[in-house]
């Protein structure tokens, strides 16, 4: 008696498909860029050369300026609502305590709403 042939699964069927898919895509690219790669060949040879040939200038530039990191006053954020508020908090320990307890300094968190 002849043995049964395996029927073919779904997962075959896409894995087929899925490799039909990519190959055709990598053919169409090289097929369609081939022009376009000779353009830009000759674009970065003549930006070259025209680099080369303009001496470098110097730039001055200023002191660089601190950029804000909050929004200004009446600043409206896209999604409606107050810009966030930077808040200080300031948590104390538990004072006194002799010996290896330790000291009672504050602890400074800083959080933004």
């Amino acid at each position: 008696m002849n043995a049964k042939p395996t029927p073919r699964k779904w997962t075959d069927v896409q894995l087929t498909i899925a490799a039909i898919s990519m190959t055709s895509v990598l053919a169409f690219w090289n097929m369609f860029a081939g022009p376009d790669r000779s353009k830009a060949d000759e674009k970065a040879v003549a930006a070259q050369q025209a680099a080369q040939a303009t001496p470098p200038t110097a730039i001055v530039s200023a002191p660089a300026t601190p950029v804000p990191t909050m929004p200004p006053p009446g600043y409206t954020i896209l999604f409606g609502g107050t810009a966030p508020q930077p808040q200080v908090i300031v948590m104390q320990s538990g004072g006194g305590g002799g010996g290896n307890q330790g000291g009672g300094d504050p602890v400074t968190v800083t959080t933004s709403s």
